[in-house]
């Protein structure tokens, strides 16, 4: 039986979901906007037991070594605990352009989506618990060369609020990932 695919809900554990966080900026060095951002998605990935991805931050540590170095900068999520609980669980990875292809379907999560590649809830649901999945945000605020082909390449791209709305990011992330706990 292929791991990353499921009968039925009973006999065997979930695939993994991914959390992509992408820095459109690829010059910009780890800012505090950086930081608040993922101290307050961590304890989301840990509540649904997603895994962290970080793309083309400024990182150049291992994740346990950034989860420790930068829990004590923070209140959120039992003051960083949560963060160094998922990188010692190796749910935190730091990555750059292109996305590696062991992350499964590839989402971009947007209020801008291609039409042709639009995904709607019920589609999400049949993939969230078949398929590996990688549900990708930050490319909304600005599009590069690098941002522009990962949202070409993707398979699909997913509106949350269905009307073209642009939520925060991590109001965005908090919608999506309650979304698909709710899916699965």
């Amino acid at each position: 039986m292929n791991p990353l695919k499921r009968d039925s809900p009973d006999n065997s554990v979930p695939p993994p979901i991914s959390i992509v966080l992408v820095n459109p900026k690829i010059n910009d060095s780890f800012s505090d906007e950086h930081r608040r951002l993922i101290a307050k998605i961590s304890p989301v990935c840990y509540a649904y037991n997603f895994h962290l991805v970080l793309v083309n931050f400024k990182i150049d540590v291992s994740p346990i070594d950034f989860a420790t170095e930068m829990a004590p900068s923070t209140s959120i999520g039992k003051s960083g605990e949560r963060l160094i609980e998922l990188a010692k669980k190796s749910k935190i990875s730091i990555e750059k352009l292109p996305l590696s292809k062991n992350l499964g379907k590839i989402i971009i999560c947007t209020s801008r989506p291609n039409l042709r590649k639009l995904l709607k809830a019920k589609k999400m649901a049949s993939i969230v618990n078949k398929e590996k999945i990688a549900l990708v945000f930050g490319c909304d605020k600005k599009r590069n060369k690098n941002v522009r082909k990962l949202m070409q390449d993707a398979e699909y791209h997913f509106d949350i609020s269905e009307k073209g709305i642009e939520l925060s990011l991590d109001s965005e992330i908090g919608a999506v990932t309650s979304i698909i706990q709710t899916l699965k």
